[in-house]
């Protein structure tokens, strides 16, 4: 299965275009906080003391500053329906940021090779670290730790295909919220489709549980290949910066989340 992406009309010189994303585009406009208003790893992040092998940590810092502003001035677009929710989303805005400043770190990563040696399932783990690897050869530092790590968890089970429900399963309660994060971000489907198709390419397909209490990052077999490329370079830095926002919405949000053991799959 192919998907067609319309061949862009303008070009990229074309004034119609939307102005580029940037560190300076982000906060326009903005009364965003101060990097010291911000947990401590992303003040280092900001000062070069920590290392991130994000293409532009300015924007990536930016990206942090307007998450945090967002969810602590009672913006209309989260407090609009009266209720206080101010104390959760201050708490729950400072631990996103913190997990997430130390997640960029270069040392946070896998190392492919040693998954390889590691892996506990026999039935296709080569596949799902060489999809994983394939992804991050795409996308690199320009997505969190969590994000590798969701992708090769299925190495850890007895089959690759396995489910596991992950607000119950005792192996997933130290990463289930990064994992979910990370899974949850896929709404942004421009991404979804691309890293479905490095699955494909290795005959899988990455599926998630609509219940959410279902399986974590679970592969299943595929036959067709799935075809998938940005329309641009500003496209694809627009999805990634979704993906980044939806992504850390989705972290802060989960203590809110309502689950039934009865559900799991």
């Amino acid at each position: 299965m192919a998907v067609a992406i319309d061949s862009v009309n303008r070009s990229l010189s074309d004034t119609s275009l939307p102005p580029a994303l940037s560190s300076h585009s982000l906060l326009a406009g903005v009364n965003a906080v101060e990097v010291s208003s911000l947990p401590p790893v992303w003040q280092q992040i900001a000062n070069g003391e920590l290392k991130v092998g994000h293409r532009d940590p300015d924007f990536l810092v930016a990206l942090a500053r307007l998450f945090y502003t967002k969810g602590t001035d009672r913006s209309p677009e989260v407090f609009q329906q009266g209720f206080d929710f101010q104390s959760f989303y201050a708490k729950g805005v400072f631990e996103t940021l913190e997990f997430f400043g130390h997640d960029f770190l270069t040392t946070a990563y896998p190392d492919f090779e040693l998954a390889r040696k590691t892996a506990k399932a026999q039935d296709g783990a080569e596949r799902v670290i060489a999809f994983a690897q394939a992804t991050f050869e795409d996308f690199g530092y320009d997505l969190p730790a969590s994000f590798y790590w969701m992708l090769l968890c299925p190495i850890e089970r007895d089959s690759i295909y396995e489910a596991r429900p992950m607000f119950f399963a005792p192996q997933m309660q130290g990463v289930k919220r990064a994992y979910d994060a990370c899974l949850h971000g896929f709404n942004v489907t421009a991404m979804l489709m691309r890293v479905q198709a490095h699955a494909s390419e290795r005959g899988l397909l990455i599926q998630h549980g609509c219940g959410c209490d279902h399986s974590l990052a679970q592969m299943i077999p595929g036959q067709s290949k799935l075809s998938f490329e940005f329309e641009s370079a500003h496209g694809r830095k627009k999805a990634l910066t979704a993906y980044l926002w939806r992504c850390w919405n989705e972290y802060l949000l989960f203590p809110l989340g309502v689950h039934a053991h009865t559900l799991a799959l």
